[in-house]
């Protein structure tokens, strides 16, 4: 097949569907650029409310080396705690308690500190490397007593102590700022 038989086809095709469709052609192709707008719109917005390049962008920039990741992602996690110990409920005194010892857990992996879990990782840390490492420890028993038993009491003041010693924990690993 050549190229003119290419082309005459094609010319065929077009004035087959001139015919068919005529007059209203116009308005098939006004309809579908309005509707091609409209998803166009939907997608973008679906995009805009679900964050999705939010984490794209930001383990891009975490790769590149522009920024400080950790710190920003520390900080917004903090002030998730923060709301928490705020609250007039023990269970969310329980959460923040639980999410300031997974931060913790989270910030000696990307240490470099190895360990199934954080009791291991804070094995290895020395007083050099962390001056509160004992109230380190007692909050995350704490935690941990929590995990295995989430219907224990616990008490505001006993919470806010743990959250104190891993503040100046994540204040040293300047993590946070006082």
């Amino acid at each position: 097949m050549d190229i003119n038989e290419i082309i005459n086809k094609a010319v065929e095709l077009r004035i087959l569907i001139n015919n068919w469709f005529g007059s209203s052609l116009v308005w098939f192709q006004l309809v579908s650029i309005l509707l091609s707008g409209l998803f166009i719109w939907g997608i973008v917005y679906i995009i805009t409310k679900t964050s999705y390049f939010n984490g794209k962008v930001e383990n891009y920039m975490d790769i590149l080396g522009f920024g400080n990741l950790t710190k920003r992602r520390s900080l917004k996690g903090w002030e998730q705690i923060k709301k928490r110990i705020a609250s007039p409920l023990q269970q969310d005194w329980k959460l923040a308690v639980l999410e300031a010892d997974k931060i913790m857990n989270e910030i000696l992996k990307m240490a470099g500190y190895l360990g199934t879990d954080l009791n291991k990782k804070l094995e290895i840390l020395t007083k050099e490397n962390l001056s509160n490492l004992d109230e380190i420890k007692k909050a995350h028993f704490l935690s941990d007593k929590i995990m295995k038993d989430p219907s224990m009491e616990l008490k505001k003041e006993d919470a806010i102590i743990a959250l104190k010693s891993f503040k100046k924990a994540f204040i040293e690993l300047n993590l946070l700022e006082e």
